[in-house]
């Protein structure tokens, strides 16, 4: 029932990590001259990939629910990890506290849903593939966020 979406997000996902590592690849002097930078383009590249990867274990034929869960809740918190260290090393400078608070919680709203989804799934109640859409949408609209800022915002 869900393989159309896996299909077209993993596929959209593989496209926009493309255009990142291209973006990054033509602005590598600008976004290393600002020490939070790389970090945002390892956190942008990260949860694309991710959303990848939770496409490709999706699609894989005949897995038992559980697998799955299992599948998307280390690819989750894998994610998590990499998006929440690189996020907590750009806070020491961040002066703004608006701006640590966006950082964290977009950092939350673009891996969180996917260790949800996984331990949904293992549980076999709460929401399974519901939490991972909310990671495809979410995932997606916060690296285009971040996928703005590393190609426009720095010539500014």
């Amino acid at each position: 029932m869900w393989h159309e979406l896996f299909v077209m997000t993993g596929g959209a996902a593989a496209a926009l990590a493309g255009l990142i590592f291209v973006a990054v690849s033509l602005n590598h002097e600008a976004i290393l001259e600002i020490p939070a930078l790389p970090a945002l383009a390892a956190r942008t590249l990260s949860i694309l990939i991710g959303l990848v990867l939770f496409c490709l274990v999706s699609l894989a034929p005949a897995q038992p629910r559980v697998v799955l869960g299992i599948e998307i809740l280390a690819i989750g918190l894998a994610l998590t990890a990499v998006v929440l260290v690189t996020t907590f090393r750009n806070l020491r400078g961040a002066d703004q506290t608006r701006w640590r608070v966006s950082l964290v919680g977009l950092a939350i709203i673009g891996s969180i849903p996917a260790v949800v989804a996984g331990a949904s799934l293992i549980a076999g109640k709460g929401g399974g593939f519901y939490w991972l859409l909310t990671e495809f949408v979410t995932g997606i609209v916060v690296a285009v966020y971040y996928g703005w800022i590393l190609l426009i915002e720095i010539r500014r």
